[in-house]
């Protein structure tokens, strides 16, 4: 937990209220940058997608996916959608990067320099779709 105790009136007010503080200290944040009414198992799939492709991408999902599934329970549909919605995840990006140029805010270097990366994910997913899925029914069966 940060002490903002002696900077808290300077810092939270134009925070508020995306900050959560109690006793003068702060206790949380508030993203709602990409919040949305979506399907359950994509808020899963969001935080996985960060780490599809890396060096140890399996050890990351491993365990996020054995604390996840001590507090959330999915259904066999959703378990089995999950590597097609980290897939949605990664080209979501895509969209978002297009939006931008189109807007004026970003030029086409924003999408040119990440699309190998997107690419490298979502195969990545693909190779590893069984491998996910698995590891969600064991720690599935082991919660209940």
């Amino acid at each position: 937990m940060i002490d903002l105790s002696l900077y808290v009136h300077f810092l939270i007010p134009p925070l508020l209220p995306s900050v959560l503080v109690k006793d003068g200290k702060v206790t949380g944040l508030l993203d709602f940058e990409f919040a949305a009414i979506d399907y359950r198992a994509m808020e899963l799939a969001v935080c996985l997608s960060k780490y599809a492709g890396e060096s140890k991408a399996r050890d990351y999902f491993d365990d996020f996916i054995k604390g996840y599934m001590q507090h959330a329970h999915l259904m066999d549909e959703e378990i089995e959608a999950i590597p097609t919605l980290v897939n949605l995840r990664i080209l979501s990006n895509v969209a978002y990067f297009v939006g931008r140029k189109l807007a004026g805010e970003d030029d086409i270097a924003s999408i040119t320099t990440r699309l190998e990366n997107y690419m490298t994910r979502v195969d990545w997913v693909y190779l590893n779709a069984e491998a996910i899925i698995g590891k969600l029914k064991e720690e599935a069966k082991a919660a209940r």
